[in-house]
């Protein structure tokens, strides 16, 4: 029975022995892919900074208030208002890399050739959104009959349908039956 426990250890020992190498080695590469990805991120933000000095404003910061004649409606909203769904084309075009590369009305003001409508929904519905907390979002941005058309083409143009439509929202019935 000793050397039957003896036998068993040394396979254990040498199963373990086995394991914790293979461990080391998915650590390394783990690393490995680490390292690269941090470098790869440097680069892009190499890239973006290198497109911000030459399409945009370097000094552009979050408090900074924004003008957008969208088909002829001043919106004015913060600049941190209007990017905070990171990762969509609304945060890229108002982030400030792209300042001197979007369309300007005679007063200097971004001009968007969109329907106002719908675009006033959304801005007041991210500026909802950067005053509402997780727990009690906002409503989606909402426009006349008429208009939601537009707005769902506006949501997809400036890539935040996606973003929206994953936010969880409230029964807005709580208590069996509708007001209005």
């Amino acid at each position: 029975k000793m050397e039957e426990l003896s036998t068993v250890k040394q396979h254990l020992k040498a199963t373990l022995d086995h394991h914790e190498q293979a461990l080391k080695e998915q650590v390394a590469k783990l690393e490995d892919n680490e390292n690269s990805l941090k470098e790869r991120l440097k680069e892009l933000n190499g890239k973006k900074l290198e497109a911000t000095q030459s399409n945009g404003d370097v000094d552009a910061a979050n408090d900074d208030l924004i003008e957008v004649n969208a088909g002829g409606k001043i919106i004015a909203a913060r600049r941190s208002t209007l990017t905070q769904l990171k990762g969509t084309r609304m945060e890229a075009l108002f982030s400030g890399r792209w300042d001197k590369k979007l369309q300007r009305d005679s007063n200097g003001r971004i001009f968007f050739d969109v329907n106002p409508v719908g675009f006033r929904a959304i801005v007041d519905y991210l500026n909802e959104m950067s005053v509402s907390s997780e727990d009690d979002p906002p409503i989606l941005p909402e426009v006349d009959d008429e208009y939601k058309h537009i707005l769902r083409h506006q949501l997809d143009l400036f890539g935040i349908s996606d973003k929206i439509l994953t936010v969880e929202m409230p029964e807005s019935n709580l208590l069996g039956f509708t007001i209005g």
